[in-house]
């Protein structure tokens, strides 16, 4: 008898939340894509309808026969040849598949990353955070996780160059060094005039040391800083108030009131190295495990022109220009100065008049943020962003002095930290043009001629120096090409260094290899200008340098003191010394006399933002965050102008178009702009219409359009029919960097923004009017059923209360929250199960323990290191660009982001949105995975038996049982298995379509790649099916240890937390909680028994292992749209 579902409805109109334009107006491409069985071309390889298409039957069919009339015998279809090379003789300590642990640190902006490194057979695979470590508290991030992949990269400088440009060369490493050690005697004799460094930001004490070294031997020696993306604006503001080797250093686990203004500190603005674990803190509304304090939930307020992960989470938000920012926080000033009664605050703005056109909402906005920030005082922060000027971070300094937010075991505190000394790339291009620099040692990883402000052409400066000699772990880029000496660098996995992090913690950077191929450190490259090699013979000089420092920040030198700092991988007790000084406001307000109150962008302005996934350009090559989906617009492999809707609309309008949110739609390919500096600088970009970003305002990542800069930099597309390789050229994204001047490091005015109606030539040789881009966003969609969950702190609160006392009462009764009965939850069909499962209560009985996971909407900012850390550890490959858009990426664990507009009833008791042009919809975004459900319908389809259930709970893959027929994959209603259509493992991503014919110098892993590999993981080949295991292996290692350490026992149960899976260890926010659910008190299971714990789809009887925990917002009843804040769930019928 056929089952009929009873499926609740869910209307394609009228969305309450959506995750897209097209779901939101149902468009023809995403109904259809609801509608497919299988990710276009999956079944049928069909383009524009053409007739000419093949099926999959006839394209077999094709390939048989070529095959044939080829000659092609087995042995050309055999797996690349990999030799392996044993040890000589065996490492005592080394037990081979088991892993080591090392601590170390990853060098970032204004401090680092303490990091654990996993490393198997003395080669590291996967990075995690250091939870140990006081500064960060565990907190890492998508760009440390897969700095892995920049190590092992097979295109990192392996050779010594010499020549600039087209005339470059291989040599010898002996005849650089050779014309280095003339070039010394020179300086020597000289005392070092004439020679310059350009070096990244840093807080190394060791560096620190031996630049000081080098100036003391060679006093006549410059050094200059440059990255393309700094916070000079942040460090010279906390000098100038607070004295010299002033910084500021934030606690915003202390604040209960946060303010921000254009401040992404849970994504890319790094305020502290621990802001999103400090925050995440304040968030918690309730203690899972019962022995964790929890206080009051804090109350986030952000300005920001575009949405960020930090907006998302915001309580209240508003979107306004960059260029209005400083105006607002004036404004801001005032209200404050008003409420608190600080002259000193009063007299550095009373007098400065804005040309900030408000509206009532926004005036009660504001007057409502001020109050509440008064009403907390001393328990709140107002902060910017690192990128903006000095200006702005002063006034941010006087508005917390005068609310008491600055002091010991305050929000905000003034350390003495390690300023840099160094001149700035402007300063550097002066002595250029005055003749007064004949060598320029340039290291970092910024690449000034790429990226450095478009006035100086930096690249056409250099032509005056005589020599550049250029230390870096990148030779395919612009500053490489421009240098007479290239010298690769090593990565800080391969060398021995120290960092300060944010709070001063010092920290050692140890190797956990020996250099893949012979790449250079700054330190080891400074002490060869300082030491005669043949004069000292020591067996690791930067060891020997780091081990010294060590020795005098800790003021020991025991050996045992040395070994607890490498176990730990920071020294205990090494912070920076908090400052006591008064705020001068006498140097403030010369600060803010240098700056007019009112913004100079009377029309469009165009915000460089730091892109999340390559940074300022330096993360170009790698796979793993080119082809991470963007955390707000789902945007991978590329970047694009970000355009609110309004602002189209607008555009359109000037071209005698009238658009509606219906002709934004995006499939594959984007309307283009033209955008027109005021000095006549201009440049193409896609246009993507993007939600809550303010008006008249055009956001473009930087990093983009480099050439040369790589395979993985060059968008790799196959020779297919679904190939976009003709109108991507060579390079992925587009180079915004030519519109970036010293003045307009953060924003620029426009002159002119126009949408290209014709076709323009984009690139050399190429005539378009649009251009291809990869979103994801409608990818694995769920037919836009109701999915998520949220509620207010006040809600909460009641349903906690009303939980307990209901499970007091009737402890052997299922009690269901609110929040467990929204949406079709409230109306869940008689159905029965068709999917029965396991006996769970019997393997219980029988002491067989239970995984499960419990994901807290209310921490997670889906800032996607999660996913990346999944990447590393289950050797889950990419796919390239043109696999992205036809829906086939790999990723187990998937980012799923929702916006919803706000909502009125009408006149006919129905919800409404008042939002036409969602210039402020709320955000939420979902990690999904496989859910190990326990009556799981991908199990009942496959032909084969290759998805079964383990007696554990979990839903495992048999890997070489699967034939590929993805019928798994169909029955998912959680769209999380991955198939792989192609050998991406093994196959270039330019040659997928190829198979067996690809070149033989490109097929294979490369041999650095293999080192990343898991051991323990299967690395899957074309034609498997995949999914998330629950890190099987981690699990299985967990179960091996405990036996080892029971012994004779019989308890052989894995204690709580004694397996951390590589999600839930990369989330910063401590979002995610996994395992042993058949253990009452493990955390687990304690989450679980959440008032706001809920399955999604829980209608389809699945019994999912892993569940959720509603997010929960605590809005300020007095501020505008406060009674929108955390009621999207409630309005879903």
């Amino acid at each position: 008898m056929k089952h009929v579902w009873q499926h609740p409805e869910d209307p394609l109109v009228g969305k309450r939340m959506f995750r897209s334009l097209g779901e939101l107006e149902s468009s023809p491409s995403f109904v259809a894509k609801l509608e497919r069985e299988f990710p276009r071309g999956a079944a049928e390889f069909d383009k524009d309808g053409d007739k000419d298409s093949v099926s999959r039957r006839s394209f077999m069919r094709y390939m048989g026969a070529s095959t044939a009339l080829a000659g092609i015998g087995l042995s050309s279809c055999r797996r690349p040849v990999a030799k392996i090379v044993p040890y000589a003789g065996s490492v005592e300590w080394m037990v081979p598949g088991k892993a080591v642990y090392y601590a170390t640190a990853m060098p970032r902006l204004g401090g680092a990353t303490p990091l654990i490194a996993k490393v198997y057979e003395g080669r590291p695979i996967h990075l995690q955070g250091n939870s140990l470590h006081p500064g960060s508290a565990g907190c890492t991030d998508s760009f440390a996780v897969a700095s892995i992949l920049d190590f092992y990269d097979p295109e990192r400088s392996r050779s010594y160059k010499s020549g600039r440009g087209k005339e470059s060369k291989v040599v010898q490493p002996e005849e650089f060094w050779e014309q280095f050690d003339l070039k010394k005697k020179e300086w020597a004799d000289n005392k070092g005039k004439g020679l310059a460094f350009l070096h990244g930001s840093n807080t190394s004490p060791t560096l620190k040391n031996l630049a000081n070294q080098v100036l003391e031997g060679l006093p006549e020696s410059g050094f200059y800083e440059y990255e393309a993306v700094e916070r000079q604006g942040m460090d010279k503001a906390a000098a100038s108030l607070f004295g010299k080797g002033a910084v500021t250093r934030y606690h915003l686990d202390k604040a209960q009131r946060i303010l921000t203004i254009g401040c992404d500190f849970l994504g890319v603005d790094r305020i502290t190295d621990g802001a999103t674990s400090q925050f995440s803190k304040g968030r918690k509304v309730e203690s899972i495990n019962g022995n964790e304090e929890i206080g009051p939930m804090n109350r986030l307020y952000s300005v920001e022109h575009q949405y960020t992960v930090t907006g998302g989470m915001a309580d209240h938000r508003m979107p306004m220009k960059a260029s209005d920012q400083y105006p607002f926080l004036i404004e801001i000033s005032k209200e404050i100065a008003s409420l608190t009664g600080d002259n000193n605050l009063k007299t550095l703005v009373s007098d400065k008049k804005t040309n900030l056109s408000l509206d009532d909402e926004s005036q009660k906005w504001i007057k409502e943020a001020a109050n509440d920030l008064y009403t907390n005082k001393g328990k709140g922060v107002v902060v910017a962003g690192t990128r903006h000027d000095q200006a702005m971070h002063i006034l941010c300094l006087a508005i917390n002095n005068a609310l008491n937010n600055i002091g010991n075991d305050k929000p905000l505190q003034i350390v003495e930290g390690m300023p840099s000394e160094s001149g700035s790339i402007n300063e550097l291009a002066e002595a250029i043009t005055n003749d007064q620099i004949t060598t320029l040692i340039i290291s970092g990883e910024s690449d000034p001629v790429y990226s450095a402000p478009a006035e100086l052409n930096f690249k056409k400066l250099l032509d005056k120096v005589e020599t550049i000699i250029h230390l870096g772990v990148r030779d395919l880029c612009s500053t490489a090409r421009a240098s007479d000496w290239h010298v690769p660098g090593s990565h800080f996995l391969e060398s021995w260094s120290d960092v300060r992090s944010s709070d001063g913690t010092y920290s050692i950077i140890q190797p956990m290899i020996a250099p893949l191929f012979d790449g250079v450190s700054d330190i080891e490259f400074l002490l060869r200008l300082i030491n005669d090699e043949s004069s000292e013979e020591v067996k690791d000089p930067a060891q020997m340098a780091v081990k010294s420092t060590h020795a005098d920040v800790s003021g020991s030198a025991s050996e045992n003191a040395w070994n607890t700092t490498l176990r730990n991988g920071f020294l205990k007790d090494s912070q920076f010394k908090m400052l006591e000084q008064e705020l001068d406001y006498a140097a403030a307000k010369d600060g803010l006399e240098k700056v007019s109150p009112s913004s100079d962008v009377k029309g469009f302005e165009i915000v460089f933002t730091t892109d999340s996934k390559v940074w300022d350009g330096r993360h170009i090559n790698n796979g793993w965050l080119q082809e991470i989906p963007d955390p707000i617009t789902s945007l991978a492999w590329d970047n694009a102008a970000l355009v609110g809707i309004p602002t189209i609309k607008k555009l359109a309008k000037a071209e005698g178009l009238e658009w509606d949110k219906k002709d934004l739609v995006i499939e594959d390919k984007a309307h283009l702009i033209k955008v027109e500096m005021e000095d006549g600088r201009s440049g193409y970009f896609p246009l993507l219409p993007v939600y809550g970003h303010a008006r008249d305002s055009i956001s473009i990542s930087i990093g983009y359009g480099q050439e040369g800069a790589g395979s993985i930099a060059g968008t790799p597309q196959g020779d297919s029919i679904w190939s976009y390789e003709s109108d991507t050229g060579d390079t992925t994204g587009f180079n915004v960097y030519p519109l970036r001047d010293t003045n307009s490091s953060l924003f620029g005015k426009v002159k002119s923004v126009k949408l290209v109606t014709e076709e323009v030539e984009l690139r050399p040789g190429l005539k378009t009017k649009t251009y291809p881009i990869a979103i994801t966003q409608e990818h694995f969609l769920m037919e836009g059923r109701a999915l998520y969950r949220d509620g207010t702190k006040e809600e909460f609160d009641k349903e906690f209360k009303k939980s307990e006392k209901a499970h007091k009462e009737h402890p052997g009764h299922e009690h269901l929250s609110s929040f467990q009965t929204r949406g079709m939850d409230s109306h869940i069909p008689p159905n029965q199960a068709v999917y029965r499962g396991q006996d769970k209560e019997k393997l219980i009985e029988d002491k067989v323990q239970q995984w499960g996971m419990s994901v807290d909407l209310n921490l997670c900012n889906g800032c996607n290191a999660c996913t990346i850390a999944c990447q590393s550890e289950n050797n889950i490959p990419i796919v390239g660009k043109d696999q992205v858009i036809i829906g086939r990426e790999m990723h187990w664990l998937r980012m799923d982001r929702y916006f919803a507009p706000n909502m009125e009833k009408d006149d006919h008791d129905h919800y409404a949105s008042v939002d036409e042009d969602l210039e402020n919809p709320q955000f939420m975004p979902q990690p999904v995975s496989c859910s190990q459900c326990e009556a799981a319908p991908c199990e009942t389809v496959c032909p084969v038996n290759a998805t079964v259930h383990t007696e554990e709970g979990l839903n495992a893959m048999a890997y070489n049982r699967c034939i590929g027929t993805r019928y798994c994959a169909n029955n998912c209603p959680l769209k999380a298995r991955r198939f792989n259509f192609f050998d991406y493992n093994k196959r270039p991503l330019d040659q997928l379509y190829q198979g067996p014919l690809s070149e033989k110098d490109k097929t294979g892993v490369a041999p650095s790649l293999k080192l990343q590999k898991n051991p323990n993981v299967t690395v899957r080949m074309r034609g498997v099916m995949e999914k998330c295991t629950y890190c099987v292996q981690r699990i299985q290692e967990a179960k091996i240890n405990q036996k080892r350490i029971a012994r004779d026992s019989n308890d052989v149960k894995v204690p709580d937390g004694a397996i951390k899976v590589a999600c839930q260890s990369a989330c910063a926010s401590d979002a995610i909680i996994f395992g042993d659910i058949s253990d009452k008190n493990s955390t687990v299971s304690k989450a679980k028994q959440s008032p706001r714990n809920y399955e999604i789809l829980k209608y389809l009887g699945l019994r999912q292992r892993t569940t959720y925990l509603a997010r929960i917002k605590n809005p300020n009843m007095k501020m505008p749209n406060a009674k929108q804040v955390g009621t999207v769930s409630k309005k879903l019928h």
